[in-house]
């Protein structure tokens, strides 16, 4: 799938290069005829980790050659309460076969924004971003209930679990809208690619998926 994304963008940036532009930079509201410019945006996705449907949070700062060249950087994080339920295999030594507990899921990534936008002065029109990158996910336990095998002083012993890094690739496809010279509204699909991690409970497919993103973008364009 993530070959698939990387494949289209390059295809669309090869194809497109060297078309004229239209002459008029068109807005759904007014007008603009800049060849470059930046913008900084929040920005939401939405998809799945481990199986749930998942929220991050996070914004990117471009910079804008040409209209249709961006380069710049990203960052997201997790904010939603996604967990991992232990099973017997888990457990330390000493924890009763019985007891149970769920484990908090925290995730975040970022790195290089590479994105090419067709037909940029439409007021309508589509964007390619790549994000090439690498993030980190950290297990963090609850404590464990209706256990008599385990004392309960020794619950914080098991509060941190694991950790691990990893690499990231995420192509998407957008559409985007030129609401005002200095405002674009972008939205979209996007895979994201997990690669490395060491995690002994989550695999690097129950960290990948399929993503849909909103982004607000403030800017010169």
């Amino acid at each position: 799938m993530a070959r698939i994304f990387s494949i289209l963008l390059l295809f669309i940036a090869l194809t497109s290069f060297g078309q004229d532009e239209e002459v008029e930079f068109k807005t759904i509201f007014n007008g603009n005829n800049q060849s470059s410019g930046g913008y900084g945006a929040p920005e939401l996705k939405v998809g799945p980790v481990n199986g749930e449907t998942s929220l991050f949070v996070g914004g990117r700062g471009s910079c804008i050659k040409g209209n249709k060249f961006v380069l710049g950087g990203t960052g997201y994080r997790l904010v939603s309460n996604n967990t991992y339920l232990e099973g017997p295999a888990d457990k330390p030594i000493g924890v009763g076969a019985d007891s149970t507990r769920t484990i908090d899921i925290g995730m975040g990534y970022g790195g290089l924004l590479l994105e090419y936008i067709l037909f940029p002065k439409s007021a309508v029109h589509l964007s390619f971003p790549l994000i090439i990158g690498a993030g980190g996910s950290t297990l963090n336990a609850k404590k464990y209930q209706d256990d008599s095998n385990l004392n309960p002083n020794e619950w914080a012993l098991y509060d941190y679990v694991e950790s691990s890094g990893f690499f990231l690739l995420e192509p998407g496809i957008n559409v985007e809208l030129n609401m005002a010279k200095f405002f674009r509204l972008s939205a979209g699909a996007n895979y994201r690619y997990i690669s490395g991690t060491n995690l002994q409970r989550l695999s690097d497919n129950d960290l990948s998926g399929v993503n849909f993103n909103i982004t607000f973008k403030f800017g010169g364009f």
